[in-house]
């Protein structure tokens, strides 16, 4: 054997244990509540994208009343707002979504909701200057299921605080 091909080979097992042990010691450091928040999140944003592509995009199943896809360039009911405003307010959003997670007041399945939501509609925001949004029930604004995320984010932390709240009364002396 050449001395080339034997540094060559000696290169590439040292990588393959450096990378190895870096993995160890991240997978290590990464709580196992945070790596299933990242993988319920990336699911939820998975789930947004495909119908996003499907209902808006493709325009399957077009037909049935309750999608109507349109790129929704404001917020809620079409008001306008300017960009810089919805992204700042989006990345503030993202910084106390992680924050609160951190400090335990999130449960993992209330950030993944969040986060998700506010993650994949900032960036439809940028890549397509509005949002995708496609369905439509009535005089209620057309939204997309990340929206239906955002909502249910918020209706569990409500239902949370009140109960909690209850909790805190029945206690007291």
């Amino acid at each position: 054997m050449s001395s080339e091909k034997i540094i060559k080979e000696r290169f590439v097992f040292a990588s393959f244990f450096f990378i190895r042990r870096m993995f160890k010691n991240l997978i290590f450091l990464m709580k196992k509540k945070r790596i299933i928040a990242i993988l319920f999140c990336l699911l939820l944003i998975w789930v947004d994208q495909l119908t996003k592509y499907l209902f808006y995009d493709l325009e399957i199943w077009s037909q049935i009343f309750f999608l109507e896809p349109l790129l929704n360039d404001g917020i809620s009911r079409w008001m306008d707002m300017p960009m810089v405003i919805i992204f700042c307010v989006s990345v503030i959003c993202i910084w106390i979504f992680v924050y609160l997670f951190h400090r335990k007041y999130l449960t993992t399945i209330d950030f993944a909701l969040l986060l998700s939501w506010t993650v994949w509609n900032l960036i439809d925001r940028i890549w397509l200057g509005g949002v995708r949004d496609f369905l439509s029930f009535g005089s209620f604004p057309v939204f997309n299921i990340a929206d239906a995320f955002l909502t249910c984010g918020i209706v569990r932390i409500c239902i949370k605080e009140i109960f909690h709240l209850q909790n805190q009364k029945k206690n007291l002396p």
